[in-house]
């Protein structure tokens, strides 16, 4: 009977180096958060289906008694830079040498696999390969 006293209405939030603080509930996200700029609370129960991909929670939402959270920061990016551009770096050709290269190496693999055809069929694949005819 005297165990159902204590412990029962807190929640606890784990940091990322390990430490644990026990919060009595109700309080809500943002309570907690205000004291650790650039970082948010995320349930325990989502990291552990959707990993990296768990969502915050809101900083009106209460933390609910004995469950786990964890206070993590989150990674900043810079809003000034437009998206990167991902380039071939050491292809240095015209568009239309591209496309040439490209209808030559569509054109190989079909001869290949044509020569496979062949030759899996049994139909003079010897022949096929040897040169001199």
């Amino acid at each position: 009977m005297g165990n159902s006293m204590g412990g029962r209405k807190k929640a606890k939030v784990m940091k990322i180096d390990g430490e644990t603080i026990k919060l009595k509930t109700p309080i809500r996200a943002w309570d907690v958060v205000k004291d650790y700029p650039g970082h948010v609370l995320l349930e325990s129960e989502a990291v552990k289906h959707y990993g990296i991909r768990a969502k915050p929670l809101e900083p009106q939402q209460d933390l609910k008694p004995k469950k786990i959270y964890f206070l993590v920061e989150l990674q900043k990016f810079p809003d000034d830079k437009a998206p990167r551009r991902v380039r071939s770096g050491g292809i240095h050709m015209s568009a239309k040498d591209r496309l040439e290269c490209l209808k030559l190496s569509r054109r190989t693999v079909s001869d290949v696999s044509m020569v496979r055809a062949s030759s899996s069929l049994g139909l003079m694949g010897s022949d096929l390969l040897s040169p001199g005819d």
